[in-house]
This record gives C-alpha cells, sequence and structure tokens, in this order.
C-alpha cells in the first residue's frame, strides 16, 4: 500500500514528539516523512520530501507558518496543509483561508480530532488522484461505455443514408428519444491544424460536459473531424439565445482545455428526418468563421447574406494598402489595415466576395513584388498563399494581424531595394565621373542624360549617398587630380587647369585657392623648398 507522505514542522521538539506518537499514520494512510523546527528548514525539507500533507505550528521563529504556506504554495500548489496554534483569533483563521489552508486546528491538540483531520485530508487526496486519472476513464468511457450502434444510427441519420420509414422502430430499439417540436445541429470543430491524440482526448472531454454546459436537450456525437450536437430547443429558445448558449463554449475549451473553437450551426427544423439538411448547412457555416469574432459561432442564418446586397467591393482600400507600402510609415499603414478591417466587418460580406477581396489585394502584392524586382519567397508570396497564409486566420482580427505583418515586411523589402538601387546609380555616376573629369562641358545634366535619370531625383539621391552636390563633389575630385599633377609632374598651371576640366587657366588657380588656401604654383614652390631643404640637411648629416 501507497502511502500519503507527512512533514510535521513546529519548533518544540516535544510537541513534535507528542503528534508523532498520537497517530496510527499508516492505519490512516499516512506516514511521517519528516520533521522540521521552523519555517526555512520546513521549506528546504518540502522541496526534497514532496509530501501530500504539511501539519505546522503558527508561531515559530525565523518564519511564522502563515508566511511559510504562502512560500510553500508557490512551489507545491497541491500539497494540502493543516495549521495548528494556541492562539485562537478570527485574524488568523481569515488569513489561513486566503491561503487554501485545509484545516485550522487549535491547541491543545486532541488526537481523535487530529485523525478526523487526516481522515478529511485523505478523502481530498483520493479525490484528487481520481481527478487527475479522468483522462483514462474518459477514453474507457469512450471505448467501452458508448453505444456504438447509437451513434452508427444518428450519424447515418445526419448524413442522409438513415432509413426514414424505419427511423421510428430503430429508435425504439436503440432506447434513443428524440420527441421535440425542434431539431438543429451545430458541428464544434478544434481549430489545430495538425490536431495530436491529446487534442483528441480532450475532445473527449469537452463532448462530455457539453450537455451539462448547454441549457437544452442535445445529444453529442463524435466523429474524427469534429463533435456534432443535435440540438433539441424548445419551442421558447430563438437563434439569437440558441447561439448565445453555444458561445459558452468557447471560453471553458480555451481555459480548462487548451482548444480554440469554431463553431457552425444549420437551420433549425421541426421533423427529425430534416437534421441532414441542418447538418451540411452547420458543415457549410463553418466556412464563414473568418467573417466573425472570436469565440462566436457561426448561424448560417446570421451570416449569409441579403439576396439584394453588392457584389462589388471598394478597391481604394487596397489601393491605400499599397500606396502605404511604396510610401506611407509604418504608423499609416498599420491606420490604414485598421480601416479596412472595419470596413469589412461593416460590409457583411459574403464568403465569395470575401475571397475576391483577398484575390484582389494578393494580386497587388504580386505587382509589388514584380516591381520592385523582390525575391517572391522572401517576400512570402508563397506563404501568403498557401496554408500558412495571412488570410486562412481564424477571424478577421488575426487575419489583421498577419496581414499587417505582411505588410510591414513587404514595405521594408522595398526600402531596402530602394537604397541598394541608388547606391547602384551614385555608383555608376561617381564611375562616370572619375573617367569623364578632364572634360570641361561635364555637367548634372549630361550625367542625367546618360543614366537616364530625372535631375532632381538624381542631384537628391547623389547629395543622400556622398554628402556633397554634384558640383562640389566634382571639384573637390579635379583638386585632388590636379594635386596629383603637381606632386609628380612638372606640367605648366595652364596644362594641369586643362587636364582636370577647367578651360579657364585663372580660374582653376582661382578654384584651386579658395580649396588649398595656395594658388598652384605657390603649392609647388613650397614644396620644391621643402623638399630641398630636406635633401640639404640629410647631406649634413
Amino acid at each position: 500500500m501507497q502511502y500519503y507522505k507527512v512533514l510535521l514542522v513546529d519548533d518544540e521538539v516535544d510537541v513534535r514528539q507528542a503528534i508523532a506518537r498520537t497517530l496510527d499514520w499508516e492505519s490512516l494512510g499516512f506516514q511521517l516523512s519528516g520533521e522540521a523546527s521552523n519555517g526555512e528548514e520546513a521549506l528546504e525539507l518540502s522541496e526534497q520530501l514532496q509530501p501530500d500533507v504539511i501539519l505546522t505550528d503558527i508561531k515559530m521563529p525565523f518564519m511564522d507558518g502563515l508566511t511559510f504556506c504562502r512560500r510553500v504554495k508557490a512551489v507545491l500548489p497541491s500539497v494540502r496543509v493543516a495549521v495548528f496554534s494556541g492562539f485562537d483569533e478570527f485574524e488568523y483563521a481569515k488569513e489561513a483561508i486566503k491561503l487554501e489552508v485545509q484545516e485550522y486546528i487549535l491547541k491543545p491538540i486532541n488526537a481523535e480530532e487530529l485523525a478526523g483531520v487526516f481522515r478529511r485530508l485523505r478523502v481530498s487526496l483520493d479525490e484528487e488522484i481520481a481527478r487527475k486519472q479522468d483522462l483514462q476513464s474518459l477514453r474507457h468511457y469512450y471505448e467501452e461505455s458508448l453505444p456504438l450502434m447509437q451513434q452508427q444510427l444518428l450519424m447515418s441519420l445526419l448524413e442522409g443514408h438513415a432509413d426514414i420509414a424505419a427511423l421510428p422502430r430503430r429508435l425504439e430499439e436503440f432506447h434513443l428519444d428524440f420527441d421535440a417540436d425542434r431539431y438543429c445541429v451545430a458541428v464544434v470543430r478544434t481549430m489545430e491544424k495538425n490536431p495530436t491524440n491529446d487534442t483528441t482526448l480532450l475532445m473527449y472531454s469537452l463532448q462530455q460536459t457539453i450537455s451539462e454546459m448547454l441549457p437544452l436537450p442535445c445529444r453529442p456525437l463524435h466523429t474524427p473531424e469534429a463533435i456534432v450536437l443535435l440540438l433539441m430547443p424548445p419551442a421558447e429558445m430563438d437563434m439569437k439565445a440558441l447561439t448565445t448558449a453555444l458561445n459558452r463554449l468557447f471560453l471553458p475549451a480555451r481555459k480548462i482545455l487548451g482548444l480554440a473553437l469554431s463553431i457552425g450551426v444549420g437551420h433549425p427544423c421541426e421533423a427529425l428526418p430534416d437534421v441532414a439538411r441542418s447538418y451540411r448547412e452547420a458543415w457549410a457555416a463553418l466556412e464563414y468563421q473568418i467573417l466573425v469574432d472570436a469565440d462566436q459561432c457561426v448561424y448560417l442564418g446570421d451570416i449569409e447574406p441579403d439576396s439584394g446586397s453588392s457584389e462589388y467591393i471598394d478597391s481604394s482600400y487596397t489601393e491605400d494598402i499599397l500606396r502605404q507600402i511604396k510610401v506611407g510609415s509604418r504608423e499609416d499603414l498599420e491606420a490604414t489595415v485598421k480601416r479596412l478591417l472595419h470596413y469589412l466587418k461593416s460590409m457583411h460580406l459574403s464568403l465569395q466576395q470575401h475571397h475576391i477581396f483577398l484575390l484582389d489585394i494578393s494580386t497587388g502584392f504580386l505587382g509589388l513584388i514584380r516591381a520592385y524586382k523582390l525575391d517572391a519567397r522572401e517576400a512570402g508570396l508563397e506563404a501568403m498563399l498557401t496554408e500558412t497564409s495571412a488570410f486562412q486566420s481564424r477571424n478577421l482580427d488575426e487575419m489583421g494581424r498577419r496581414l499587417l505583418e505582411y505588410c510591414e515586411n513587404l514595405r521594408r523589402l522595398i526600402r531596402r531595394e530602394r537604397k541598394n538601387t541608388t547606391r547602384l546609380i551614385v555608383d555608376k555616376a561617381c564611375a562616370y565621373l572619375l573617367e569623364h573629369y578632364p572634360e570641361n562641358d561635364l555637367s548634372s545634366d549630361g550625367v542625367c542624360t546618360v543614366l537616364n535619370l530625372r535631375p532632381a531625383y538624381f542631384s537628391t539621391i547623389f547629395k543622400r549617398e556622398t554628402g556633397l552636390n554634384f558640383v562640389a563633389f566634382l571639384t573637390k575630385l579635379r583638386m585632388e587630380k590636379a594635386l596629383e599633377y603637381l606632386d609628380t609632374t612638372s606640367l605648366k598651371t595652364y596644362e594641369i587647369a586643362d587636364k582636370v576640366g577647367y578651360a579657364d587657366a585663372n580660374y582653376f588657380s582661382y578654384v584651386f585657392k579658395k580649396h588649398y588656401g595656395v594658388s598652384p604654383s605657390k603649392y609647388r614652390t613650397d614644396r620644391m623648398t621643402t623638399h630641398e631643404t630636406g635633401q640639404a640637411a640629410g647631406v649634413g648629416s
């Protein structure tokens, strides 16, 4: 027999010994596994022993019992705690309740009272183990308890394969009572793209509790794809009340079981054989899940558009998004996507209209990718058109988040491409200047003609990339070349002027002096004097 472990905490040795001797621990289903004289020591022992029950005094040195309870609950949230104290004070009891202390005992401790405490704790622990084993019992319930013939008959009815003439007799044979004023079918499906075995078991758990959660007669059926609910709403319950009741399934499914659901509902019918039509409609309703808010079931009667609804969608929203991708700020792009979502929600589009819109905007994205010669894979085009698409979403809000992520990525790539393109243009311009700077008629317009650029655009990107305007850059280049001629040749000033693109030697000398602070002839004279002085110093040394 496996015993539950107990940790005893009290700063008085004689009290611990008295408690240890008072009970027949094993007959109660427990084992005294450890003792501690204060809260600090008990906290360390708790982590080592992992006890099921902690019996502790309130008044102790270093760390009082309630502080210890608070800290040990953070480490072992499922541990049962019983506190005892010689202080019969209401505030202690109230604080103990806040800390989820199971038992509060006053000293002196009575043996029978203490035994009763541990009997109650054992019941609580046994119940917890039973709850932890519940998943296994659910599996057994599904495999052994569900009447397979009932499931087959009802699914054949929903799928339209049942023998309608023999249906009343078959229902009676299988002890199925479906005498109701109305019938309606709902399909509950998990939104996981790749459900696991655990997901399937959790869906069984949801199926088991659905009847208890819904305020109307219901027969849940489990299929490999979904849970099918054969509902029998009372005459006074309209479809708004029914869908409101179904919406209550979303929160516990997500919070307790970790399941994201989609729920489709077909039209109600008065005859049981007509549930096949409601079943088909429930599946059709699921296709509209993206058009409704999260945690909202889809009733086909609400989501289908009126016969007079417009077949046209305002394309200006798509154009605005494409414009913001190309030239807008991130904030403007985000605001534009929000306006689009508000528009889509207000329009109550049919599924066909929604698909047309998505085709329109994805075509616009493709045009941008081609126009800017982007890598389609890096731009995410392939992902956008597959199951990982921004548009394969649970609802419009999620679609909006993914759409914004895609637009921001496209915007970033376009700006990077523009930067690379302008750098290439400026590099070509600089290379052209390096080759043609001796030409005295060289101009910005001439370079623009060669590179096939607009002068205003060229002037802007040239200044941004080089830090100088065109004239300043060309002058700097010519002056550097003139300096090389002065340093390495004996050419005359007018000859150097001609070689670096100046037809007027006087104007060349003026620009040179303005650039270097001395005239070309003075620069050469100073340089020769410095060179000769250096040689003379070398000879005399």
